[in-house]
């Protein structure tokens, strides 16, 4: 557990500490730069990867280390010319909390509400090193052994991992170039800590800093929008449980901190705009001349801090890139909403901002309507459901994939801080909600008009944005409920409204409580060594079993085996080599002849050669698989004779030696 608790505090220092240096460095509040850290953090290390990997450096701590000081040399460059971030509303007043009597009493019930997330977890996992039985986390898994092999973390690259030639193509690696710097060996360790790490912290922080700036003036705010995600049933956590899609969970984790970010920069941009708008307020410094700014000095004013502001964002967008790049088109599209439903409140006033959702929401056509988006627009499949369904997993808070009552409860709290926003609250906030409800909507019936593509056509990835801006609305919800209450509990509604207060804080406990055993199945279906009715990678005893005989074979050979048996884990597990070491592998003409050779090899000499010109020493024919495909099918044959001496054997598998004498 120490070894855990280590892989996550080195992952939060790796993932805040130099976005956090470069937003101070430019005049950024603390809150600004704790938003931002994560996103340009990663951004760091994905861009400095590909960056070593051009110039021939193995991917370390040292070229991260000189792209980080490089950047904030580059800030201190920009502040040093007077390119700074202006002022904005993300202020570390918005987080005070009245007494430290109230800051304790919040700060235990947001431990108790992350301990409801995770403890069912570690449970059921037993160990820090416990292996996830998804077909995603094989891969990320094994990517990052891939790049401490190699050296190599080049997002133009990486997936090399799935050809076995290894021919460069394209994946964008930034969270693996980022945990793959852990100084731990264990790697399982180093991707269930940084998972936890990186899903978590700035999920729980973002939306708090989200709520907190879209509410000021209700002081609870962020510690509520806190405990709400730590809660919620469609989390970074629960969707790693679930899918493994680990770069984009945490691309969504980061999205809640950008989304204030953009927010609180937003607001200053209208504030300059206003017809009375005080001189200097792009400008970190405000003038102190009485004089009205010249006509360049005046130009010079606005180009700088959105000179600041553009860079920024911009880096921070690449990071999301490089986690996912569905994760930067969905902010790119909240941003979209958000600034045009901001302007159309005082058209005449923001015109001149028109330019931001435009230049908002062109990518956002562009990636899905055209081939730029290729590589997520042409996957077919999904869970489908009737569009009654549809409509009760959203507005019900019954998710096909988590449905559990304390999603009931929540939607109790969001629907009537949706419906006040639209009517005479935060309009934008509703519409970036119902752009996402959209969306969900058409992945979850399988909708003809595709907008949900680049979501892999799954409401389980689009639940996390739509549960961020669920968050978000409980707030107004909340008051909203708190009001009704007071007008009708009377005149003198204290001593019943700390009543109410009491039982509403109960059944919040209750409904929490309950979603623990839903937590705890979830939990068991990918995490427990068995499970009824689901395939596993791993049998139990299989990596016992390797372990005992890796010693013993030529590391230089290969091992054959189907990527959905537990071989595949071996290449990560304990070093070994294998031919396919990822479930979604490109197979060449020569990888079908190859595995096609496997049922001959005992008698063909030719098809013994042939395995044996392509590197593979040994066989593993596995029975029990993760899941079923033909085209790994002549591998798993068990009974045919060996073409070579049994290395070792059980009820489900046998590995042999290829001996072609």
């Amino acid at each position: 557990m120490l070894l855990l608790i280590a892989v996550i505090a080195f992952t939060l220092m790796l993932a805040y500490v130099p976005g956090y240096t470069c937003i101070r460095v430019l005049r950024g509040s603390a809150l600004l730069a704790v938003a931002f850290a994560p996103a340009i953090s990663m951004a760091i290390a994905g861009l400095a990867a590909i960056g070593a990997s051009f110039v021939g450096l193995r991917w370390s701590l040292v070229p991260y280390g000189l792209a980080c000081a490089a950047l904030i040399a580059a800030c201190g460059a920009a502040r040093a010319l007077g390119i700074t971030l202006p002022p904005t509303r993300l202020r570390a007043s918005l987080l005070a909390l009245p007494s430290k009597r109230q800051a304790v009493a919040w700060a235990a019930a947001l431990l108790a509400a992350l301990a409801v997330c995770l403890v069912p977890l570690f449970v059921v996992a037993r160990t820090p090193g416990a292996i996830l039985e998804r077909y995603d986390a094989l891969y990320h898994l094994n990517a990052l052994a891939f790049i401490r092999d190699r050296g190599d973390g080049s997002s133009l690259s990486m997936n090399a991992l799935t050809r076995t030639d290894l021919s460069a193509a394209s994946y964008p690696a930034g969270f693996h170039d980022l945990a793959s710097l852990v100084p731990i060996a264990n790697i399982p360790i180093v991707l269930n800590g940084s998972v936890l790490a990186l899903a978590v912290v700035p999920w729980v922080v973002g939306n708090a800093l989200l709520a907190a700036v879209v509410f000021p003036r209700v002081r609870w705010a962020g510690p509520t929008a806190a405990i709400g995600a730590a809660l919620v049933p469609a989390s970074p956590v629960d969707l790693w449980i679930h899918l493994s899609p680990i770069p984009n969970l945490i691309g969504f984790a980061i999205l809640p901190g950008l989304l204030a970010a953009a927010y609180a920069l937003w607001l200053t941009l209208e504030d300059a705009v206003q017809p009375q708008a005080p001189r200097g307020i792009l400008s970190a410094r405000a003038s102190s001349s009485s004089h009205a700014p010249s006509g360049w000095r005046k130009a010079a004013a606005w180009v700088k801090p959105l000179v600041c502001m553009g860079g920024v964002a911009f880096l921070a967008l690449v990071g999301l890139a490089l986690l996912h790049p569905n994760t930067a088109v969905t902010l790119l599209l909240l941003l979209g909403v958000l600034s045009a439903v901001r302007i159309l409140r005082a058209p005449k006033q923001r015109r001149v901002l028109w330019a931001i959702p435009v230049l908002a929401l062109a990518p956002v056509f562009a990636v899905a309507f055209t081939p730029i988006g290729a590589r997520a627009t042409g996957f077919s499949g999904g869970l489908q459901v009737p569009m009654s369904t549809a409509f009760g997993e959203v507005f019900l808070g019954l998710l096909t994939v988590w449905p559990m009552p304390l999603g009931v409860v929540m939607a109790l709290l969001w629907l009537p801080g949706l419906v006040v926003s639209l009517v005479r609250g935060e309009r934008w906030l509703a519409a970036c909600w119902v752009a996402v409800a959209v969306l969900y909507f058409d992945a979850a019936v399988d909708s003809p008009l595709n907008l949900s593509a680049l979501y892999f056509r799954g409401q389980d990835r689009i639940s996390i944005p739509l549960a961020m801006l669920s968050i978000a609305l409980m707030i107004p919800g909340i008051e909203v409920i708190a009001a009704w209450l007071r007008k009708a509990l009377g005149a003198r509604p204290r001593g019943r409204f700390t009543l109410v207060q009491g039982t509403a804080l109960v059944l919040a406990v209750v409904a929490a409580l309950s979603s623990i055993p839903f937590r705890h199945a979830d939990a068991a279906k990918n995490l427990q060594p068995d499970y009824p009715g689901r395939g596993r990678f791993l049998q139990v005893g299989e990596r016992e079993d390797f372990a005992a005989a890796l010693p013993g074979m030529n590391a230089d050979r290969s091992i054959l085996a189907s990527p959905y048996s537990g071989a595949a884990h071996m290449y990560a597990l304990e070093g070994a080599n294998v031919y396919f070491p990822v479930a979604g592998m490109a197979l060449s003409k020569k990888d079908r002849a190859v595995i096609d050779a496997v049922p001959r090899a005992y008698a063909d000499p030719d098809a013994c050669a042939l395995l044996e010109e392509a590197g593979i020493g040994y066989v593993y024919q596995e029975r029990d698989l993760y899941q079923y495909d033909p085209s790994f099918n002549p591998l798993g044959t068990v009974v045919l004779p060996a073409p070579g001496p049994t290395v070792f054997e059980t009820e489900h598998s046998r590995l042999v030696e290829i001996d072609c004498g």
